[in-house]
């Protein structure tokens, strides 16, 4: 008598890169990855201004925000079943569960592109789409969800993406404006498109477009623009809301147009991304409804001391970072200047409600990085910032808020 026993199937289990593992045959695959980033801020506020009254930092009713926080603290589960790929992840630091969770879905290859549905980024602007572990400075600019896309990060829907001949990449949405456990209401669409003229590493050129439409419903996330000035903890200031105008009935819809640029030569890179957004019935102004526009731009340079060159994602058409090269580490200086305003904001339309003539945010932001090895790094900000509302009639001066701050996290990851 004989037997013949086939093998079970066999699995391989990695480390590198976070605990994973793998089937032989390639069909099944699994594996948990994580990210603690904890801050800490000293916050220095603008003093009160004799010439007008307090707004923003001045007042006293302001909170100290400076002390420590837990920015992220992200358990990740991705893996792929046979053509079946997929991602859990969840923000601990984010609050209560279900509205935690970050993105959660589930992808195929779909003709030449990736098809996905559930929770996920829409895909608009470079440094949106960066990873929270690869993004050069702590705080997004203003042309991602910290500014014109408030709130907006992580939607409901289904999305479609591909690249075309290893040069030219794209990407199409349709969502809910909503995030898990929350009622599904209110609609956004758009798409981006990604020209990469040439890529090779440490020579990389990037042009890309986005545009994208946000239709808020009732209960849905608003269709709005908010610039927060002073790191993550610093002050919040509307620039507009689609829709708050009294008595408006009509659409309360944001539309986007976004152009980004971006080089990468050796250890150098330099990027920057101008957005247009137009806020349906923010204001009223002789009796009428009237829509307003949100500008918003930024410029930024990075440099590896070191000699590292970054390195470019071509699935998410944004820039990465690369491994130290030396046993010490990678070291690398940045800077930044970011503006947004509300174009139309003035003595007789007044969008952003401060009953000025102006609406404006700028901040120059000048950052250093220690990538002590691969998944370890430090970062040290230093923020200059004003808040810009113009003046509240003729003969009255500018009303200006000039808070500043040093901001520096731990971040670690696998």
């Amino acid at each position: 008598m004989g037997a013949n026993i086939a093998p079970a199937y066999a699995i391989k289990i990695e480390t590198k890169g976070g605990p994973r593992i793998k089937a032989d045959d390639g069909n099944f695959e699994i594996g948990i990855n994580g990210r603690a980033h904890l801050d800490v801020h000293a916050f220095n506020k603008d003093g009160v201004h004799t010439a007008f009254s307090a707004f923003g930092s001045q007042m006293s009713s302001e909170q100290d925000h400076s002390g420590f926080n837990w920015r992220r603290t992200y358990a990740t589960l991705t893996g792929r079943i046979y053509g079946l790929n997929f991602k859990f992840e969840n923000d601990f630091a984010a609050g209560a569960f279900p509205g935690s969770i970050r993105e959660t879905w589930v992808s195929t290859q779909l003709g030449p592109g990736q098809f996905t549905i559930g929770q996920f980024k829409p895909y608009r602007g470079m440094e949106e789409l960066t990873s929270s572990n690869e993004i050069t400075l702590m705080e997004r600019p203003s042309t991602s969800s910290t500014g014109i896309y408030t709130g907006r990060q992580f939607l409901m829907g289904m999305g479609y993406r591909g690249i075309i001949g290893d040069k030219l990449g794209y990407g199409v949405d349709v969502m809910s404006l909503n995030h898990t456990g929350s009622s599904l209401s209110g609609l956004t669409y758009g798409g981006r498109m990604v020209w990469l003229p040439f890529s090779q590493p440490g020579n990389t050129l990037h042009f890309g477009f986005s545009y994208s439409v946000d239709d808020a419903g009732k209960g849905s996330l608003p269709a709005q623009g908010v610039d927060i000035y002073g790191g993550r903890l610093g002050i919040s200031k509307s620039l507009g809301i689609a829709g708050a105008s009294a008595g408006s009935s009509r659409e309360n819809s944001q539309t986007t147009f976004a152009a980004e640029v971006a080089y990468a030569l050796g250890p150098v890179t330099l990027q920057g991304e101008y957005a247009n957004s137009r806020l349906d019935n923010t204001h009223l102004a002789g009796g009428t409804q009237r829509d307003s526009h949100i500008q918003a731009y930024y410029v930024q340079g990075s440099w590896f001391v070191t000699g590292e060159r970054t390195v470019y994602r071509k699935d998410r058409g944004a820039f990465g970072k690369p491994k130290p090269i030396s046993k010490w580490g990678a070291i690398e200086l940045a800077a930044r200047y970011d503006l947004a305003e509300n174009t139309n904001q003035s003595l007789t339309a007044d969008p952003c409600r401060t009953g000025t003539s102006k609406c404006e945010v700028r901040v120059i932001t000048l950052g250093a990085n220690w990538y002590v090895r691969q998944g370890w790094r430090f970062m040290l900000n230093y923020y200059i910032t004003e808040a810009d509302i113009g003046n509240a009639g003729v003969g009255t001066s500018d009303r200006k808020d000039n808070p500043s701050v040093i901001s520096f996290r731990t971040q670690l990851s696998f």
